[in-house]
């Protein structure tokens, strides 16, 4: 079969304008959508014969891949070794239907691959995925390039708030036990090693007249971003949800947050004890005096969410009431005997 003819022009669909390989093309070219001139097909720009290529032609034996996707693949190739004990690796591995982006054996004869997704991936399409590695027996560790197309908003290693967050990765970060990894990786540098985000639903406080305690409006798409520490590149290989996965040796930051909490509130009814004699067994914390102890770490919302719904957080009640100053604030009640 002969060999496709080789595009030299494209559309791009965000820019609106047509590119000529030869006059140059804009940064990061494979996060743009191109069409052909002709039939208006997708293509994609192919790096090593410097022209563009329709999607899916069957003439070459590779789809695009862009050069940050390469990057990630090459540092966990060379990391990976450094940290677990391993008897052999290898690139672009083929398993059954499927190519794993790096494959690792460890010594304990446990299989781990590590798929390094810069592009985007439907959450139905991340689980079949999964699922296959489970049947081979193989653990499957996600890495995703926070300023890829994989994202909606990008992802730092940083606490944020309203960042927009895709069904896939809400489906990653549950799968993981309330974490997801990231990496940022722009050409062939890595920005920002590997890192671990827990991703909390975001909400605003509202009021108006007609409410006057007010209430908080949650954000199905965005979520408040509080960065995690992975100690190093260690992993471990666990069962979760029907799933093999590995993951890194790194703690839940909701737990490390709910111990902060009850390390709060029992200091605040010992200074309350100290204070008033006759104190009665029950006592009103606002959450804010709360929050303000942890807030530095763990940000807002996470704080706010773990006071209010985890039951490992002992209280009577949670309240809105009206302070001496009229203005609204959340209120726990909890009794004294179940902190000190």
């Amino acid at each position: 079969m002969e060999k496709e003819k080789k595009n030299i022009l494209a559309y791009n669909f965000e820019l609106g304008k047509i590119f000529n390989t030869i006059d140059g093309l804009p940064e990061k070219i494979q996060n743009f959508t191109w069409l052909c001139t002709i039939c208006k097909k997708r293509l994609f720009y192919n790096e090593d014969l410097k022209c563009f290529l329709h999607k899916g032609n069957r003439n070459y034996f590779f789809e695009p891949e862009t050069i940050e996707h390469k990057t990630m693949k090459a540092f966990w190739y060379v990391m990976f070794p450094k940290f677990n004990r391993i008897s052999a690796k290898k690139l672009e591995y083929k398993i059954g239907d499927q190519i794993a982006d790096v494959y690792f054996e460890l010594l304990n004869g446990k299989k781990v691959v590590i798929e390094c997704q810069n592009s985007q991936i439907s959450k139905k399409k991340l689980i079949e995925r999964t699922k296959k590695y489970t049947h081979k027996n193989i653990y499957v560790l996600w890495i995703f390039n926070g300023l890829g197309t994989c994202v909606s908003d990008k992802k730092n290693p940083r606490n944020e708030n309203e960042i927009g967050a895709l069904g896939m990765e809400k489906r990653v970060h549950s799968l993981y036990g309330g974490r997801i990894y990231y990496m940022n990786v722009s050409g062939r540098t890595v920005i920002n090693p590997p890192f671990a985000l827990h991703l909390t639903p975001f909400f605003k406080h509202k009021e108006s007249e007609y409410n006057y305690l007010g209430y908080d409006k949650y954000y199905k798409d965005k979520r408040s971003v509080i960065l995690g520490k992975i100690p190093d590149y260690k992993i471990i290989c666990i069962e979760e949800k029907g799933y093999k996965l590995a993951r890194f040796t790194d703690k839940h930051v909701s737990t490390l947050c709910t111990k902060k909490i009850i390390q709060s509130i029992k200091s605040i009814c010992q200074k309350r004890l100290f204070k008033e004699e006759n104190l009665t067994g029950i006592i009103e914390i606002p959450l804010s005096s709360i929050i303000s102890e942890v807030k530095g770490r763990y940000g807002f919302h996470l704080p706010h969410l773990i006071i209010k719904k985890s039951k490992k957080i002992k209280k009577e009640k949670v309240e809105k009431l009206i302070d001496d100053n009229y203005n609204i604030q959340d209120v726990i009640t909890v009794r004294i005997s179940d902190y000190l």
